[in-house]
């Protein structure tokens, strides 16, 4: 038990400092783009892919129209469209391909990376830096790498999941409160076949 409660303190640690340095012009920006698209699109692989889905969720029950890329029900992106692209690395190909083919039919690109001026932020109009270490953080040295701040019992993306998940879900909150909903109006859409 001694190490699930140090890891989980690490974790949660993390993810309270990284959220604190969000850049909060580039989060008004994510807000306002969110509130003004037709659609929001969500993409993302791994452990990304199912961060983003919980988030696609949590928008639905708000009441926004929203795709998960990939789904064979997911319809054309369009220039009314938001894309919200989740990566650690910045560099995962269909992550990539998602945001280069949103930027030229002029959808507006969200990136969510620990990787700034990745390959993910070249076709991106906001870009939210999760500070953390990614998959491969040998490949991408940023300060806390340098400093040896990471350890095996958080492996791979795990940080930058993680925060990820709890930043979306602080943003859920955020949206709740700019439209007025109470849970109760979310569970009026929660699904009933289940």
């Amino acid at each position: 038990m001694e190490i699930l409660k140090n890891t989980v303190a690490k974790i949660t640690e993390h993810a309270n400092r990284a959220i604190g340095q969000v850049d909060e012009s580039e989060l008004e920006r994510m807000i306002s783009s969110i509130m003004a698209s037709r659609a929001v699109f969500i993409v993302g692989t791994g452990r990304s892919e199912l961060v983003g889905k919980a988030f696609a969720m949590r928008l639905m029950h708000l009441g926004f129209t929203v795709y998960a890329v990939g789904d064979v029900t997911t319809p054309a992106i369009s220039s009314e469209d938001c894309l919200v692209a989740i990566s650690g690395s910045g560099e995962t190909k269909t992550v990539t391909l998602a945001a280069e083919t949103s930027a030229s039919v002029g959808a507006t690109v969200i990136a969510i990376t620990a990787t700034p001026g990745s390959t993910l932020t070249e076709s991106s109009d906001v870009v939210i830096t999760i500070p953390s270490k990614t998959k491969e953080p040998w490949k991408y040295y940023t300060s806390s790498v340098l400093r040896g701040d990471y350890d095996d019992l958080t492996p791979m993306g795990t940080l930058f999941e993680d925060t990820t998940h709890l930043f979306l879900d602080g943003l859920i909150a955020e949206f709740m409160s700019i439209l007025g909903k109470k849970e109760k109006d979310l569970r009026k859409r929660h699904a009933i076949i289940e």
